[in-house]
């Protein structure tokens, strides 16, 4: 007599089978890049001078502020020196400064609906290192379209930084262009940033620097008069 065993499945899985678990688990990584917000207005803090590190070594410093020089009053038997030449069509604001703002062209024809350039400039400049500006326009009639290096501060080849903010409800248009930490100064007359607007209204408006002037490599202020444009949309 032979006796068969009697196996059930679930024996036979406990004798020969094997049990295996796999564990897994998801990472979300987040990747955060800090970005330099200055003020909205134009104040003695918010021109200095930022640098910043890399990736992974980021540094905010800002450069300590010098006395500026004293101006001396000119020797009466000195000659005074030339002036620099201007565009024939660039409006120049009045004043005794020796450095000035302008706008090529001064006076602006545009058509409704079309775009149109006009350089800010700056002339009679000596050792700048940064121009931070602020400007006022009609938002009903004008909106800004791009802000562009002009080439003044990079005419040894070094690069710019340029930075923009707008209000287009109360048009009101903040530019600082800089060039990089290190560099030296420029001098002479050329232009500082391109505008680049589209005529929303018929109209007249004027294209006014209401705040600016322009720092040296250490800091210091360079008086600069303002300027004025004039824009008819037709």
């Amino acid at each position: 007599m032979i006796l068969k065993p009697n196996l059930s499945p679930a024996i036979l899985r406990y004798l020969f089978g094997q049990v295996q678990q796999d564990h897994s688990s998801d990472e979300t990584v987040f990747a955060i890049t800090p970005h330099i917000i200055r003020g909205t207005s134009l104040s003695e803090l918010n021109q200095r001078a930022i640098e910043i590190g890399t990736a992974n070594a980021i540094e905010l410093r800002h450069i300590a502020k010098t006395a500026a020089p004293t101006a001396q009053a000119p020797n009466p038997g000195t000659p005074a020196p030339a002036a620099n030449s201007t565009p024939s069509n660039a409006t120049v604001a009045p004043g005794q400064g020796s450095a000035n703002f302008l706008f090529d062209p001064g006076q602006i024809t545009a058509t409704k609906g079309n775009t149109f350039v006009v350089n800010l400039m700056i002339s009679g400049a000596q050792n700048v290192y940064s121009v931070p500006v602020q400007m006022n326009y009609d938002p009903a009639k004008l909106q800004l379209v791009n802000v562009s290096n002009g080439g003044f501060l990079s005419q040894d080849g070094q690069a710019v930084a340029l930075v923009h903010r707008e209000d287009d409800t109360t048009g009101t248009l903040q530019i600082t262009a800089t060039r990089p930490p290190g560099a030296g100064g420029v001098s002479g007359q050329g232009t500082v940033v391109t505008l680049t607007f589209q005529a929303k209204a018929t109209g007249q408006t004027p294209l006014t620097i209401t705040r600016g002037g322009a720092r040296d490599p250490g800091q210091q202020a360079i008086t600069v008069n303002g300027a004025q444009a004039s824009v008819t949309v037709q």
